[in-house]
């Protein structure tokens, strides 16, 4: 089982080195599912010689993008690649939310070394099996996926479909909402070869006056939990 953590911090970056994960995505803000990551964090990944993946989503919200937004992407794309990171985790779809095939296509012609991953936003999309078949046609390696459900559990039906169905042409990574709970009947319905989870738990940061929020923050017993049912 090749496993991937989610991480959004120093310290589960520390984490995800000190167990051995096979792969690290890399981000910020969690809660709203997650933002371009800092230079520090990206740099600090590839200094412990982790394979090291980046999240490129310049805002929360929806995955449209305007024609600023779209060359920020682009940017940090170029910028990130010198760092030497081993792959990028994007998605965009357009007002139909369908894949916004032009801009993907350039997105792969800017990352020819490296991997290239569609994230979540695949989730949005009514017709999977044709979105499916476009990414395999431009080349991605990968779809991280909750079975067009909020959560991995709650879409292991459709899961099991979409590994069926792209047979190995694309590499099918189920994530989102696995717990050290459900993760075990998960892995035993659809008999993946990776996972991605993120091992957090809520925390409330309410020590300032104006800008107490509710964040997500990795939990290592809850981790190692996940971890160690993956490996077994």
């Amino acid at each position: 089982m090749l496993i991937e953590i989610c991480v959004s911090s120093r310290t589960a970056l520390e984490l995800a080195s000190k167990y051995g994960v096979d792969r690290v995505e890399l981000c910020q803000e969690l809660g709203c599912g997650g933002l371009t990551p800092s230079i520090a964090l990206v740099e600090r990944s590839v200094s412990l010689g982790l394979n090291t993946h980046v999240l490129i989503r310049p805002r929360s919200g929806d995955f449209v993008y305007n024609a600023a937004e779209k060359i920020q992407i682009m940017e940090d794309i170029v910028h990130y690649q010198k760092l030497g990171i081993q792959g990028v985790v994007v998605g965009v779809l357009n007002k139909q939310r369908m894949l916004d095939i032009s801009f993907l296509r350039r997105l792969r012609v800017l990352t020819p070394n490296i991997e290239l991953t569609f994230h979540k936003a695949f989730d949005d999309i009514d017709n999977w099996q044709k979105a499916l078949e476009q990414l395999i046609s431009i080349k991605f390696d990968r779809i991280l996926t909750a079975g067009s459900e909020v959560n991995v559990f709650r879409g292991k039906e459709r899961l099991k479909a979409m590994i069926e169905f792209a047979s190995d042409r694309i590499q099918i990574l189920p994530g989102g909402g696995l717990t050290p709970e459900n993760i075990d009947e998960v892995i035993e319905f659809l008999k993946p070869n990776s996972l991605h989870f993120s091992g957090t738990k809520k925390l409330q940061l309410g020590k300032s006056k104006y800008f107490n929020s509710e964040v997500l923050l990795v939990d290592e017993k809850k981790l190692k939990l996940l971890i160690d049912s993956s490996r077994r």
